[in-house]
Formats: structure tokens, sequence, C-alpha cells
């Protein structure tokens, strides 16, 4: 990829919202400043399973961490040992919500399309059991074998898509949308709840069959489920554990980071394997906000210089400094911020004016945000203590990214740009409480009466 030069090729240079392939130029190896060595640790855990045990595990950390592209490299560099398939919760499934019954039918749909995509399809014997299902239970009524037959029309006149494929993939098209039609099909799914989780662990363990000839196993990735809401996920993963334990592949999701910190149900730990995944640290705990220690600042300079000629488009040391110490070490925070700034920059060129013009914008965006949802004693306390007190409020900065985790011996603090607006923040006053006119009238009643003028 081509490093950009100007700041208009920057601006698309420097978007975040596709994580890197395995092998993409633009990869920076941050585990040295990370800490905690969670990937690595992944990795050892699948490298030394014995045959007959599965791994379902949880990466978690704050959103725009990397962990997209820290479980793409995971899978090509395990890809002798496991045929991977990375998903996207927020993709596959209703953006919103989803249940258990909606996932076991995404697993089924990506696992037939992968492995038919890579020449070795599952048998048709093995489809046709879960197309029997549907026919004679799930859509057994009029519309339902209407439903099929319009299914089947479309499989022939396509050709070479089995309509198992187009069967699954019809039936997870309505679950991510709201209509009477995907309630209805719910409603008939949950009624036999054993049955579909069979038929995908047949489908996962034929797979898994077709993949030992290559000494190799299935590794399911599930990505983004951090951009539910924790009760969301929470629901999915305890109240369906049993679902998840006996699923018949390897498996690793990345739920909300709260519901690591702060569990609704119970501990994560108690079902899965956990991993969590620092943000990179810039400083030391007990250091000013712009100081710097350690090899992140170094990191994310070079993680920028892969898609900007940064010594060009930002000649001054102190602005690159200001930018890098103001992402707090989030490289989405870095990648966000030095792509505002090239369209807040006047010249060819990122000068301190531009930046302090951006992080001026930034600074009130978040004051109006804390303002609104009253988090200012919240994040007080983060910044003061460098950890989490039992205050709910404090999980919800950490889930909005106005907070992060940083390894070592743990501690959490907050985003610099706060930590500027905590230096001179007062809290708005607040309007004082009307007395209602029925106090105010029962009060004029019982007022003494005042003495007639002589």
């Amino acid at each position: 990829m081509t490093v950009a030069r100007t700041l208009a090729q920057a601006t698309s240079a420097l978007d975040f919202e596709i994580p890197l392939e395995s092998g993409d130029p633009r990869f920076v190896d941050f585990a040295s400043v990370r800490g905690g060595g969670s990937v690595e640790r992944l990795k050892r855990r699948l490298l030394r399973l014995n045959p007959d045990q599965w791994l379902h595990a949880v990466f978690a950390s704050h959103r725009g961490a990397g962990k997209s592209t820290e479980l793409k490299r995971l899978a090509h560099d395990l890809g002798d040992r496991y045929f991977s398939i990375y998903f996207e919760a927020s993709v596959e499934l209703d953006a919103v919500s989803f249940e258990m019954e909606d996932l076991l039918l995404v697993i089924a749909r990506v696992v037939e399309e992968q492995m038919r995509d890579r020449g070795t399809p599952l048998p048709k014997h093995e489809l046709e059991k879960v197309e029997k299902w549907f026919a004679d239970v799930i859509f057994n009524d009029e519309y339902g074998r209407q439903y099929l037959a319009d299914i089947k029309t479309e499989a022939k006149a396509e050709g070479g898509i089995p309509f198992f494929a187009k069967l699954i993939g019809s039936i997870t098209a309505s679950m991510k949308r709201s209509s009477e039609h995907k309630e209805t099909i719910k409603r008939q799914v949950k009624r036999f709840p054993g049955t579909l989780l069979t038929y995908v662990n047949n489908l996962l363990t034929v797979a898994n069959k077709i993949l030992m000839g290559e000494n190799r196993r299935l590794l399911l990735l599930i990505d983004n489920m951090d951009r539910y809401k924790p009760q969301v996920i929470d629901d999915l993963l305890l109240a369906s554990q049993d679902v998840f334990k006996s699923l018949q592949c390897h498996l690793i999701v990345t739920p909300p980071i709260d519901l690591v910190l702060r569990p609704k149900t119970q501990s994560l730990q108690n079902v899965f394997q956990c991993e969590t995944m620092s943000t990179i640290k810039l400083r030391e705990r007990d250091q000013d906000y712009w100081e710097f220690s350690g090899d992140g600042r170094a990191k994310l300079l070079e993680a920028l210089n892969k898609r900007i000629d940064v010594a060009k488009l930002i000649p001054d040391a102190a602005v690159r400094d200001r930018l890098i110490s103001a992402s707090g070490g989030g490289i989405r925070e870095l990648l966000n911020l030095a792509q505002d700034v090239t369209l807040d920059a006047t010249g060819d060129v990122i000068t301190m004016a531009d930046l302090d013009h951006t992080l001026s914008r930034w600074r009130s965006g978040l004051r109006n945000q804390i303002d609104a949802n009253g988090w200012w004693d919240a994040l007080t306390e983060i910044a003061k203590l460098k950890r989490l007190s039992d205050d709910p409020k404090q999980l919800d900065v950490v889930f909005l990214r106005l907070a992060f985790q940083y390894n070592g011996e743990v501690w959490f603090d907050v985003h610099p740009l706060i930590a500027e607006l905590l230096e001179t923040h007062s809290p708005p006053k607040k309007s004082a409480k009307k007395k209602p006119a029925a106090k105010k009238a029962a009060r004029k009643k019982t007022a003494s009466p005042k003495k007639a003028q002589p």
C-alpha cells in the first residue's frame, strides 16, 4: 500500500474501519508495549490442547484497541493447525440484539459456505437432514411451504448454490431485521431448543473430520460482540453457556470488557478461558499525561509512518508528540485524531495550530458528553486512584473509551483530553427547583395576617 504524501491522501490512508488482514504491510506488533501477552497465551492454549479438547475462549479489550487485527494474525499464525473462520457478529446478526438461535444459524451458514469455498464441501446427506427438519417442523404451514418453494426456485435459477445455503442464508437474513416473519421463525425454532444445536454440531463434527485429514481442526473467531450492550452478551454467553460448552469446535468470542471487569450473571471465567488485551502504554502511572516512558511512542509513530509520510506531513516533532500523547495509547484514537487533523489543516502540513484546533473540538465534544451523562465524579476518581471502584458509571466510561486499561501491574486512567478538562472543570450549576404551586398556596393560608395599618 502506498504511503500518503499529501494531506488529501492522508485522510483516506488513516481510515480505521476495516481491520488489517494478516500480512498487511501496515501491521505493527504492539505486544511488547501492551504487556500481558494475551495473544501469545491464546496461541499457546491452542497449540497445547489434547485432541479431545475444545477451547472456548473470551478475548476482551477496549473497542478499537486492535482485537480484530490480532485475531486475524492469530488465524494466520496457526494456519497449519487450524482452519479459521472469522466473522463479525455486528455484520452477520441483528446490530442491536440477538439470541443463541440466531448465532447457531449463522454458524451453520458460514461453516457450510467456507468449507464449500475451500473445495471440501460438507456431505449432501448431512445438509439434507437440516433441510428436512426445517421443511417438516419449522415451515410446515401454508406460508412456510410457499417460502421453501420460492427458495428452491431461486436456487435452481442461480445454479451451483446448494439449497441448504439458500435456505439458511434467507433465514439468517430475515433474523437481521425486525419483522413478523422473523418472530415466527424464532418461535418455531425455540420449540425445539436442542434440535437445532444437534444439527449444527453434526455439521461441525463433519467439518472437523474433513479437516483432520489435513491434520487441522476448525476454529471460529466471532468478533465485534463488544459493540453490543453488555446485557445482550451476558444473556447470550452465560444464559446459554451449556450450548457454548457443547459446540464441537474451537471458539473465540469478543464480549464487552465490562463483562470481564464486573460480571452480571456470573464470572465469564467460570465458563470460558479469558484473556484481556490492554491499551498501548505510553507512560508510567505516576507520570504526567504528556510524558513518555518505554517504546509505546515509537510503536505508534511506526504505525503512523506505515500509513502517511510523517516527516513530510508533520515536520514538527513537538506536534507529533502532542498527537501521540493525546491518543492515550489507543490505536483507533490515534488514527481518528490524525485523520481529523488532516481535515482541519489549512496548509500543506499539520502545524501545532491545526492540532490545537482539532483537540479543542474533541475536548468540547467530550465535555458535552460527560455533562449530559453525569460522569465527572466517575472520571475524577479514576484519574486520582488509577483503578475502578463499584460506581457503575465507571464501567460506562470504560465501555465508551473515555478511560483505558494499561498493563504492567494493571491500572486505569482517563483519556488525556479528559484529564485536561478535569484540570479546569467546575460542575455545571443545577437550577433551583421551584416549589409546587399547591405548597405556595398552603403557605399563604397559614401565614400570619398582616396587621392593619393605623
